[in-house]
């Protein structure tokens, strides 16, 4: 009976292990600055979307975010740009949305937007959105995902990772000067 026991409480370890990271979708990378207060898996989409992944904050995530996110090398997208879009819908969410980072040698940021101005916020219905960036010819790779900053939950699907013409403008707000400015503080 003891022996029995202990298989069947080795058997179930092995399926709540398993449970506990196929809940990271495959190809995945659960990240952020409070990853451990966010939870994330696949389920069965809606209006049209085979499956989605989802983000979900538990009652303890404060202002940190969490972030599925891939890491790919850029050679392929070098001199290009390169729009990450798809489909997110939200519930009682404080702010989320698709993001994508640029980096060469480094870690040098080349480029960067994650829709903060521009953010899904609060509980709404299925949306396409999108970040476009463009990629340097030194860029060494291109990090992208969805996420969620505080409370809430986000829904994403249908995501698409293409280039695209110099027509599709750049979505990023940030924008380097070309020289600096003001260095004796005179303005």
């Amino acid at each position: 009976m003891q022996r029995l026991v202990l298989v069947l409480t080795l058997v179930l370890i092995g399926v709540l292990s398993q449970a506990a990271h196929a809940e990271v979708p495959k190809g995945w990378i659960l990240s952020g600055s409070d990853r451990s207060n966010y939870l994330t898996g696949t389920e069965p989409g809606d209006q049209g979307a085979a499956r989605r992944a989802y983000l979900k904050a538990t009652p303890q995530a404060g202002v940190g975010f969490g972030t599925l996110t891939q890491v790919i090398d850029a050679s392929n997208y070098r001199g290009k740009r390169v729009r990450l879009s798809g489909y997110l819908s939200s519930d009682a969410a404080t702010s989320g949305g698709f993001w994508m980072r640029i980096d060469g040698a480094g870690s040098r940021r080349l480029g960067f937007d994650n829709m903060e101005n521009r953010a899904v916020t609060g509980t709404t219905a299925r949306q396409r959105y999108q970040v476009v960036l463009d990629v340097p010819a030194e860029a060494t790779d291109i990090a992208f995902g969805f996420l969620l900053v505080g409370k809430g939950q986000l829904w994403a699907d249908g995501l698409r990772l293409e280039t695209v013409d110099s027509s599709v403008p750049v979505t990023s707000s940030v924008t380097l000067p070309a020289a600096p400015t003001n260095l004796d503080f005179a303005d």
